[in-house]
């Protein structure tokens, strides 16, 4: 039997809702009729390339069943499912799942040619990558690439192609463009086929609940979640699983709303209300089936609490509050934790000379005046700035030649001894009364500030706090060059614990 025939009997928005997800140019709602959708998945399906790719390993070995007329079809439900939406299959008037007559020859032709051992390593990384953005609701592209690098032996421009060409993937992970204060404009971002809709709603929550950290990778969890969209493995969400069959319910509308609630970790008052509100329920005494419930919901990781369960993050949150304690019991407000105003002065002097020479040789900003400027942006400096440090031993040698600036031999010795300056991400661990902690992959050095104390500039409850800054020699200290460049990355209390660890066992370095 045909398709093109069947399809006739359909809903059109289930076809479009699919037919979308298969075509990558898919044509609107309004201008395409079933017949057309149906039409140009089938000419895409004559590759059968393209039905070896859009599959599973699981679902091919069903179409091989279904080809040889044996299939226990009720312990295949995924696999119905899925084949069904991808229009591989169909019921027909004989009551049997069938492979419709157009496409028949073509997955013949797939099932004689597909290399299964292959195809098993690429469902591996799908269950990893689409596992993944079925937690999260939404992630950044390049975030879900890294992590199918780290957790396979795959290379990164093997996996990065992957995200963007594989038709399995692309079935269920759809990419926009998103633009973030923090990142930039136009970033790739994965999002689940599914939560398309809640995609405004995802960005709403994460900034209400939003955790810092990340949780520990499990690979069985994500393809468990890959192929059954909750972690039958865990014993209380197989409980409701269990529970939810037995009711006289349309449980398919149940379990999705349920994955709503749980991505977005909304409150559960309204979820057991609707639930309760189904006509049928009326009478049903659900006391125990909510209270199964909510243990199951505890233990699903939600896309707004970063992958988290509500469980861990409430563990998070009582550490966080401890960790928070512990700063407000230690800090001490800085005193005489920045240069003197006349050495202040004097920095200023120097630096912005160097800085108004290399604007001056390498013409990044023209109209821009820095030396002796009393008031500046520093976010103008910082591509000079950049450029400086890249170019610093040449420039300081030039400088100090030319001396554009009539600096006398004590002010160009200063200068020279920045040429040990170091330019590097650092982050800002502990404010001490003298002095600031920074620390970086090697070394824990203490640092002081230019006109003010640091702890001025960012607050002891923001620490630990990255940044970019440049650490230098001046007057017989170190001291920062003045701007640091903060970024928006929130440490989990894990992090906080292991970095913490790791500052106050190392050696304070004073000078460099």
């Amino acid at each position: 039997m045909q398709m093109l025939e069947e399809i006739k009997n359909c809903r059109k928005e289930w076809v479009y809702d699919n037919y979308v997800r298969i075509i990558e140019d898919a044509k609107d709602y309004e201008k395409i009729t079933k017949v057309k959708m149906i039409d140009e998945v089938y000419k895409l399906y004559k590759d059968y390339h393209n039905i070896i790719d859009i599959c599973t390993v699981r679902e091919l070995k069903y179409l091989e069943m279904i080809l040889n007329n044996s299939r226990p079809n009720d312990v295949y439900e995924w696999e119905l499912k899925t084949l069904v939406n991808k229009f591989l299959i169909f019921f027909d008037i004989h009551g049997k799942y069938s492979i419709p007559e157009e496409i028949k020859d073509s997955v013949k032709v797939a099932l004689k040619n597909v290399d299964y051992k292959k195809h098993q390593k690429i469902d591996k990384l799908n269950e990893i990558l689409v596992g993944y953005c079925k937690i999260q609701g939404t992630a950044l592209l390049n975030v879900v690439a890294e992590i199918g690098v780290q957790l396979t032996n795959l290379s990164r421009e093997y996996v990065y192609d992957h995200v963007l060409d594989n038709k399995l993937f692309n079935y269920y992970v759809y990419t926009i463009l998103q633009d973030f204060d923090t990142i930039g404009e136009d970033i790739p971002v994965a999002v689940y086929f599914d939560y398309y809709d809640y995609i405004e709603d995802i960005d709403e929550q994460r900034k209400n609940q939003g955790l810092a950290g990340s949780r520990p990778i499990d690979i069985q969890e994500f393809k468990t979640i890959f192929y059954n969209d909750f972690n039958i493995n865990n014993t209380k969400v197989k409980k409701l699983l269990d529970e939810i069959e037995v009711l006289p319910i349309f449980k398919d509308f149940v379990l999705e709303t349920i994955r709503k609630y749980a991505l977005l970790n909304l409150d559960r008052d309204d979820l057991k209300e609707a639930i309760q509100n189904i006509p049928i329920l009326h009478n049903y005494d659900l006391t125990d089936f909510f209270k199964v419930l909510d243990e199951a919901m505890d233990e699903m990781p939600s896309g707004v609490l970063n992958g988290f369960t509500p469980n861990e993050a409430k563990k998070i949150k009582i550490e966080e509050l401890k960790i928070n304690k512990e700063k407000e019991e230690k800090y001490q407000k800085q005193v005489n934790a920045c240069l003197s105003k006349e050495d202040a002065d004097l920095f200023y002097k120097l630096y912005f000379g160097l800085l108004e020479y290399t604007n001056k040789i390498y013409k990044i900003k023209p109209n821009l005046k820095i030396y002796k400027c009393k008031r500046i942006d520093p976010h103008d400096l910082i591509d000079i700035v950049r450029k400086f440090w890249l170019n610093k031993d040449k420039l300081i040698n030039d400088f100090c030649k030319e001396n554009p600036f009539k600096f006398n031999n004590e002010e160009l010795d200063s200068i020279k001894e920045f040429k040990k300056g170091k330019r590097s991400f650092y982050i800002i661990c502990e404010y001490q009364k003298e002095y600031t902690g920074i620390i970086d992959d090697e070394k824990v050095y203490m640092i002081k500030g230019i006109t003010c104390n640091i702890d001025e500039v960012i607050s002891y409850k923001d620490l630990p706090c990255p940044v970019e800054t440049t650490l230098l020699p001046f007057k017989g200290v170190l001291i920062y060059d003045s701007i640091l460049s903060s970024m928006s990355i929130s440490f989990g209390s894990g992090m906080i614990k292991g970095l913490m660890e790791d500052y106050n066992k190392k050696i304070k370095y004073y000078h460099l």
